[in-house]
């Protein structure tokens, strides 16, 4: 089986889906025993359904506490009053009153917009597609400041994924659930939906429709996202790895913590961060060489992490054959 027909597959019985809201479900609960929390998932799901009826919070419930008694769970009477009795104290209507106008924006638990977003092109078919360039790597390897550089080099736009999701958090997290399930997540080191990922992404990119050239910061983490990145959106024009020890990262992310304090810094969150930075790596690469589309440029170096004030990218030289 081909790289083509393993995403056809994947994609066509929805196990991405259902992989993220296992994961999900694991990082929310993270039960003593995982085997038996998930083959209870999983008799869940096929009690749905199948993968198609599964969303990334099917296995995350809210626990439901039974209504107290009415009345202090004294007996009482009902007493019926009929409209036409002058007793009768409510108004009467020839009509219903209009409802306000809903919006979805306002509702913490209906403010998902995947399904709307999907119903829409992401770039403007009338239009030639913009140039798209990922930039992966793992925490602390430059990615931004690469990206940025890159962005300024070829009058790109710059998309963070990791500051979109960090604004959303900021805004969102003490009103709406799922952002506060995802803040939580995020601040213990794991990986955001990979649906809510996706459709912030789509969201950003249809707010800048004249772009030329557009260079994603910090996404895919791992092949499920690319696959999915791929299916909802487009297939990159290239992909730049910036490769870095796992020693280098924790150095620059514990002294980023004591500079900037994000949440997604502490130190457990670093050391999780880095271990499935390290799990995902080596099959992401892998998949985008299969390809053809990566560079790999060497980001251990202070020049690739903190050369801010540097105009020219440290991957102008594989960039510029690109272009």
């Amino acid at each position: 089986m081909n790289t083509n027909d393993a995403k056809e597959y994947l994609a066509r019985r929805e196990i991405p889906q259902l992989f993220e809201s296992l994961l999900t479900g694991l990082m929310y609960y993270r039960p003593d025993d995982p085997i038996d929390y998930l083959e209870g998932c999983l008799k869940k799901a096929k009690e749905l359904g199948g993968p198609d009826k599964v969303r990334w919070d099917t296995f995350v419930g809210q626990e439901k506490k039974p209504l107290p008694p009415l009345n202090g769970g004294q007996k009482y009477i009902c007493r019926l009053i009929l409209p036409d009795s002058p007793n009768f104290p409510y108004r009467r209507y020839d009509r219903l009153p209009p409802i306000s106008q809903f919006s979805i924006e306002s509702d913490s638990d209906l403010s998902e917009t995947a399904e709307l977003i999907e119903e829409y092109e992401v770039f403007d078919p009338s239009r030639p597609r913009p140039k798209v360039i990922l930039v992966i790597g793992g925490p602390g390897s430059g990615k931004g400041t690469q990206s940025l550089k890159i962005a300024e080099r070829y009058g790109f736009q710059y998309v963070s994924v990791g500051e979109l999701l960090r604004k959303k958090m900021i805004h969102n997290a003490t009103s709406n659930r799922k952002w506060s399930l995802i803040a939580k997540i995020i601040t213990n080191g794991e990986l955001a939906p990979q649906e809510t990922t996706i459709t912030e992404i789509k969201q950003k990119i249809m707010k800048i429709p004249d772009a030329n050239g557009i260079v994603i910061d910090g996404f895919p983490r791992d092949v499920g996202q690319a696959l999915s990145f791929e299916d909802q959106i487009c297939s990159p024009d290239l992909v730049v790895f910036l490769a870095c020890t796992n020693h280098r990262l924790k150095e620059r992310l514990q002294k980023r913590a004591e500079q900037q304090g994000r949440p997604d810094d502490n130190p457990k969150a670093i050391n999780r961060r880095l271990t499935n930075f390290k799990q995902n790596t080596i099959p992401l690469v892998k998949y985008f060489q299969e390809r053809g589309l990566i560079v790999t440029v060497s980001s251990s170096e202070k020049s690739v992490y903190g050369s801010k004030n540097k105009k020219e990218s440290d991957c102008a030289p594989f960039l510029n054959e690109f272009m």
